[in-house]
């Protein structure tokens, strides 16, 4: 049964590939794929987080969202990397000579973009990160980001699956740590709760 499933998930993983091999008629989408896995990826929002960190430095409480943020994105890279080190499930093979993929690593359970994105997804929803932009906006393309590892060739629907499963637990996690993180912060800052 196990060994069914894994064909199958290979199977139709490589088909939905649309973008990952050359000689696919949709390679005329597959820049604008690989801006929107860009844009998903921690290469991004690491360094936003920390920007965003330093401008609202000089008030702390202004800052907290930012630090919660980056806590959660060092989150993300904590549990993804040890699972992919432990399970080091290799990448899909249509990945393997693409010179443009994104990420440190070479492993694929799970997708990391994926879990990032849905961790994203909730923490903008539950603080209102972006009020100014529709939600609608904020899902559709954060759903683009996590359609874009498996068009792209670089995982299989299974690692993409398992990255939603990821990225909520890390969001859950991440709301009920906040205020142990808002009291850290305030303590080190000497600033009244």
């Amino acid at each position: 049964m196990l060994k069914t499933l894994n064909t199958y998930d290979h199977d139709l993983s490589i088909q939905w590939a649309l973008c990952g091999r050359l000689t696919s008629p949709y390679l005329y989408l597959r820049k604008f794929i690989i801006v929107l896995e860009f844009s998903g990826s921690g290469y991004v929002w690491i360094p936003y987080s920390i920007i965003m960190i330093a401008i609202n430095y000089p008030l702390i409480t202004e800052a907290m969202r930012y630090i919660l943020l980056f806590t959660g994105l060092m989150f993300d890279i904590a549990v993804i990397g040890t699972t992919k080190w432990f399970v080091r499930r290799p990448r899909p093979m249509i990945n393997h000579d693409d010179v443009l993929s994104i990420g440190p690593d070479k492993f694929s359970f799970p997708s990391g973009h994926t879990s990032r994105a849905v961790f994203l997804l909730f923490y903008f929803i539950k603080t209102s990160f972006f009020q100014q932009i529709p939600g609608l906006v904020i899902i559709s393309w954060l759903s683009f980001v996590v359609a874009s590892r498996i068009l792209l060739g670089r995982h299989y629907i299974s690692d993409v699956l398992a990255g939603v499963l990821f990225g909520i637990f890390e969001c859950a996690a991440i709301v009920r740590l906040s205020p142990f993180v808002i009291r850290l912060v305030f303590s080190i800052f000497n600033v009244s709760n």
